[in-house]
């Protein structure tokens, strides 16, 4: 009976390290620490032709990030070889005109860069593929060419420290 009491006293040392493991462990864990993730979606189209009437060789690219924490699209457009001056850049949510491009040089070729705010409705059209970037030429004010816009990548940034405990 002695020697079963002897090994089950506490050694107060072990006992101590436990209870600071324990206590380190829970503060280190705050009640509002979430595993909540932002995201960045990269985006990008290829200029083609606005439709079968219009003749050109015009090309180009837009790429876009949009960060669907902020709902910030940044987007860079680069163009060339339109049959005259760029004189309007939209763009378009499966037709209509969301937000104009300005700034852009009004020659043949260029590059421009900015960035616009997306509705909650416009980044889901954005993630279906209806958004698309048209510019609007002096020879062609219907529009020359179009890149509609489709997801290339998603990258997922830890926002938050903890487990949600």
């Amino acid at each position: 009976m002695k020697t079963i009491m002897k090994s089950l006293t506490i050694n107060p040392q072990i006992c101590g390290l436990f209870l600071l493991f324990l206590l380190v462990g829970i503060t280190s864990c705050k009640k509002n620490d979430t595993t909540e993730m932002s995201s960045i979606v990269s985006y990008s189209g290829t200029f083609v032709k606005s439709g079968d009437a219009v003749v050109t060789s015009a090309s180009g690219t837009v790429t876009a990030k949009v960060d669907l924490t902020t709902m910030i699209l940044s987007y860079t457009v680069t163009w060339n070889g339109l049959t005259s001056n760029a004189a309007s850049m939209h763009f378009h949510d499966a037709g209509p005109v969301i937000y104009p491009i300005t700034g852009f040089t009004a020659a043949t070729s260029g590059t421009l860069s900015g960035s616009v705010t997306l509705t909650a409705s416009q980044a889901s059209d954005l993630a279906s593929g209806k958004i698309y970037v048209q510019i609007h030429t002096v020879n062609i004010p219907a529009g020359e060419i179009l890149a509609n816009l489709s997801q290339s990548s998603r990258n997922y940034t830890p926002s938050g420290g903890g487990y949600g405990y």
